[in-house]
């Protein structure tokens, strides 16, 4: 739940600090106090825009703070929200920072994120519900996937998933083959002269840098001759090379050893110095005789390079790259050299596909028909007791082409009056019927919903006294298994609440400022008296007002 929310900077407000229950948290306060700044707020501290016009003194940061108790098993096992909690937190907090001048940070438990990270584990906490988001319900688009959340598809839409990507990828194959057998003979005749070319040599990496050696030493040959034939003289000349110094150092080392038999171990460091030198000539020899390139040799390490060359500029520019495109274009060149046997096997293969999609999309069909029916139920059912009393709900089916989630498109129907047809939710429902509407929905959805907050803003459309108690107490339900966190004008609807704030907008130095009260109390009935008469109370609505507070409780 969420427990705690500070603002500073922000809109009208200079700073204020809120403690939430995980009950029913209600906010009033007269028109114009700004409560649904705190909402926007809340917005933008899981990831929608926080735009720099929203910061109340340009020359200090904005801070919106949320902190999260995040102790239930599931929540805490979605990957997103896991990302930010060691095995002992029980706190997820949420910083968005934003300077008119310096840009913005944002920071989840300590940790530095970006908003995507931040709209992410937004969509896992929090469920925002205001006149805006009544749109997704007049969505056709949004109808399939509302009631999939409700459906039990025990692995069936997993298993649909898999052969759907199978079916796809045929088809895409089986296009393809189609489109290339246009242009066939000419696709024909560039593939095989690019496979050819292609072939013309290793597409190695390693091998091509071998060639390049082979090139170098090629290209400086009379240098590496001069330097081997310099080494050569100072290790091997008969006069004055090294080698003639180490075995004239023989005879005053041996005649040492006589002297001092110790020193004989310097006798054999001796001879191995020989020995080395006498390799290292040998290796020298051995590199030069190397060096002797005949002209076809050399001509085909040059013509090798230049083929490589050639590969890196068409096809590169790395020899990875080159790889790839060889993969692709021999496949096609298969394909295309095959083509009526390919076409067969393409065709056969998206038939069984197909069968079997079928097979699958038809069992979701039903589960999703049986759930639609539960559905209607449970709509009509609320909404009675919300007030539209005659009113009749569907979610009829037509059959689609194949697409991700099945063969099925919904729509849901609606008929708020005795005596009309049932017609599509966009074309009938007014702001305040898609309100109740919302909120029956939210009371079907709760057991397989797992998002843990729930905010409501201006709910109570078009709804009154009578419908504002009904409303008022189905929202004391949904706040008995989720946080609900409310914005009203009905003081119905604001007797039901577990904790109830007053947004209060007052002059701090001649500039106006929002502030957020926590009333209990005698300062709450005369809230509620206040909603009920005006400012000016009575008796009678003092009266009404502890009732209500009475009955609701």
């Amino acid at each position: 739940m969420l427990s705690q929310l500070t603002i500073r900077n922000f809109g009208l407000i200079d700073e204020i600090s809120i403690e939430l229950i995980n009950g029913l948290n209600v906010l009033t306060g007269e028109t114009g106090a700004g409560k649904s700044i705190l909402i926007d707020a809340l917005r933008s501290v899981l990831g929608e825009r926080l735009d720099t016009s929203s910061i109340r003194d340009p020359k200090n940061p904005c801070v919106i703070e949320a902190v999260f108790d995040i102790t239930d098993k599931k929540l805490r096992s979605i990957e997103t929200i896991k990302e930010f909690l060691n095995e002992d937190d029980t706190q997820l907090i949420i910083q968005r920072i934003a300077s008119a001048s310096a840009g913005g940070k944002i920071k989840i438990n300590g940790l530095s994120a970006t908003v995507g990270q931040l709209k992410a584990l937004g969509n896992h906490l929090i469920d925002f519900h205001g006149p805006h988001d009544h749109q997704m319900l007049l969505s056709e688009e949004q109808h399939l996937i509302m009631l999939d959340q409700l459906v039990n598809f025990k692995g069936l839409k997993e298993e649909y998933t898999k052969t759907f990507g199978h079916y796809e990828k045929t088809r895409r194959d089986l296009n393809h083959l189609n489109e290339m057998a246009q242009t066939r003979q000419r696709d024909l005749d560039l593939l095989t002269h690019q496979v050819k070319e292609l072939e013309a040599v290793p597409l190695s990496d390693e091998k091509y840098n071998e060639l390049l050696q082979e090139e170098t030493k090629l290209n400086n040959a009379e240098k590496l001759h001069e330097h081997i034939q310099n080494l050569l003289g100072l290790l091997d000349d008969e006069e004055s090379g090294a080698n003639v110094l180490l075995r004239k150092a023989f005879a005053p080392l041996k005649s040492l050893t006589q002297i001092d038999e110790k020193s004989g171990a310097m006798l054999e460091q001796l001879a191995g110095i020989q020995d080395q030198s006498n390799d290292l000539v040998s290796q020298l020899n051995d590199y030069a005789s190397s060096l002797e390139f005949d002209a076809a040799t050399a001509q085909n390490i040059h013509d090798q390079c230049d083929t490589y060359a050639d590969i890196k500029r068409k096809y590169g520019p790395t020899l990875e790259e080159a790889a790839n495109f060889y993969t692709e274009a021999k496949t096609k060149l298969d394909l295309i050299k095959n083509f009526e046997d390919n076409d067969q096997k393409l065709r056969e293969a998206l038939k069984a596909q197909e069968k079997e999609l079928t097979a699958i999309a038809q069992k979701m069909t039903k589960l999703r028909q049986k759930t639609g029916d539960d559905l209607k139920a449970t709509i009509e059912s609320e909404l009675k007791e919300l007030g539209i009393l005659h009113v009749k709900f569907e979610a009829r089916f037509e059959k689609v082409n194949f697409n991700a989630d099945g063969h099925d498109k919904v729509v849901f129907y609606i008929s708020p009056n005795a005596g009309e047809d049932l017609k599509p939710l966009a074309q009938i429902v007014s702001s305040g019927e898609a309100a109740r509407l919302m909120l029956a929905l939210k009371k079907a959805l709760i057991k397989v919903d797992p998002i843990p907050v729930l905010i409501f803003d201006e709910i109570d459309a078009q709804i009154g006294g009578r419908l504002g108690t009904i409303t008022g107490k189905k929202l004391k339900e949904l706040s008995k298994t989720r946080q609900v966190i409310l914005i009203t004008h009905l003081p119905q609807i604001a007797s039901f609440a577990d904790r109830h704030f007053k947004v209060i907008k007052a002059l701090k130095g001649g500039r106006a400022t929002t502030q957020v009260n926590l009333i209990e109390g005698k300062i709450r009935v005369e809230e509620i008296a206040q909603m009920m008469s005006g400012a000016n109370t009575t008796k009678i609505s003092l009266t009404h007002a502890q009732d209500m507070l009475a009955q609701a409780k």
